[in-house]
């Protein structure tokens, strides 16, 4: 008797702790659920893939909370910034729009809600007239990161400069977070348009020392590589040299796969001294018959057939393993071995020209020559550019 007694009461305590716990968790605040979810976007910044995972699942949650929450929670400026919050993380906009129709929340706060409202469904109008004149400095911690990333993509098309500052103010003031990863990302390759290779190449290494295990991190390097090889930034030695600091502070790995992406993009856009300088570096080091070394001798060999190595170019594109490359590569070392057999392609006899007409026409060959390789070499390499183009896709 006594024995059932104690499991009676044993089971009883534990039915009031599991009603405590459930009441704990029922009195979480929008706030305490936003600051949850920016807590978790930390973690995915960090490269916790679990994290990622659960992201939407968290953003749920916090959207259904929005839709119960009773109208007096919205007296609160902690409570409605989170509901702004909950939008700039990537929340649901129909459970905003849905709030404002309520009724529930005040005047003074309705232009912020309307503001981020027009943001995240892309109306930059709206949000410019209701967001450009907000002093993120003024804001709640929590919130200030997250507007001064927003005000930056509103001015981005208006004036670059301005946004570049805003992204600079946004990392200052979410540091660690993923508002400071998204924003180094948009700021690397905003400034990678302006041309200024100095900044460009800071920012990558500390976007790399940083955030270099990121869930957005691969995606991004590969948009980078393609960046840094079409605007020109990396275009001599002396810029390549610049990027020592971004390369070393890569994992050994990442650093090989940006490498060459980045000598696979410069050959598609027709640096070929870049793309020689970065298949030379992933090459260092790189393990015996891997995808990595096909893919180094490959792009090495295509900058090499153009200069005075010909001989030891064709030799080394003869040697690709083209099974460990994959479809778009075999396609580019076929265009490749295409345009090596073209350049030593002996001319075509004809009828000798007048002895007059002769010395113009010898000096005209070359360039006729120079001028077919090159129409040659576009129209194969032509057919694989668009596989340059890789865009990722993030949450801000």
């Amino acid at each position: 008797m006594r024995a059932r007694r104690l499991a009676g009461a044993l089971a009883a305590a534990a039915i009031v702790a599991a009603l405590g716990g459930v009441a704990g968790a029922s009195a979480q605040t929008i706030s305490d659920l936003t600051t949850d979810l920016q807590n978790l976007q930390v973690r995915i910044a960090a490269g916790d893939k679990a994290a990622y995972a659960s992201q939407a699942e968290r953003i749920s949650a916090v959207g259904a909370a929005i839709v119960a929450a009773k109208p007096e929670v919205w007296q609160s400026k902690h409570e409605t910034d989170a509901a702004v919050i909950y939008l700039f993380s990537g929340g649901q906009p129909r459970d905003i729009v849905r709030l404002i129709d309520s009724g529930a929340v005040p005047a003074s706060e309705i232009p912020l809600m309307r503001g981020a409202l027009a943001y995240v469904l892309g109306n930059e109008a709206e949000a410019e007239k209701r967001l450009s004149g907000i002093d993120p400095r003024r804001l709640s911690l929590r919130l200030a990161g997250p507007m001064a990333f927003a005000q930056s993509v509103i001015e981005t098309s208006r004036d670059s400069p301005k946004a570049v500052q805003l992204l600079d103010l946004a990392r200052l003031l979410a540091p660690g977070t993923l508002v400071e990863e998204a924003a180094l990302r948009r700021e690397v390759m905003l400034v990678t348009d302006l041309h200024d290779v100095d900044r460009v190449a800071r920012l990558a290494r500390q976007y790399a020392s940083r955030f270099g295990s990121s869930v957005y991190a691969e995606a991004f390097l590969q948009t980078l590589a393609g960046g840094l090889a079409q605007s020109g930034a990396i275009d001599s030695p002396e810029n390549f040299s610049k990027f020592r600091g971004f390369f070393a502070a890569l994992a050994p790995e990442a650093r090989r796969g940006f490498q060459l992406r980045l000598a696979r993009a410069a050959i598609l856009n027709g640096r070929f001294d870049v793309a020689s300088m970065a298949a030379a570096a992933a090459l260092d080091r790189v393990s015996p018959d891997s995808v990595e070394e096909a893919r180094g001798k490959l792009y090495e060999a295509m900058t090499r057939i153009l200069t005075a190595d010909y001989d030891a170019g064709l030799a080394e594109l003869q040697s690709v393993a083209q099974a460990r490359l994959d479809r778009h590569d075999q396609d580019l070392l076929a265009a490749a071995r295409s345009v090596a057999t073209f350049l030593r392609e002996p001319p075509v006899t004809a009828a000798p020209p007048p002895a007059a007409e002769a010395p113009a026409m010898a000096a005209a060959n070359p360039n006729d020559v120079i001028a077919q390789t090159i129409a040659v070499a576009e129209a194969a390499l032509g057919r694989t550019a668009p596989l340059a183009a890789v865009t990722p896709k993030g949450n801000l």
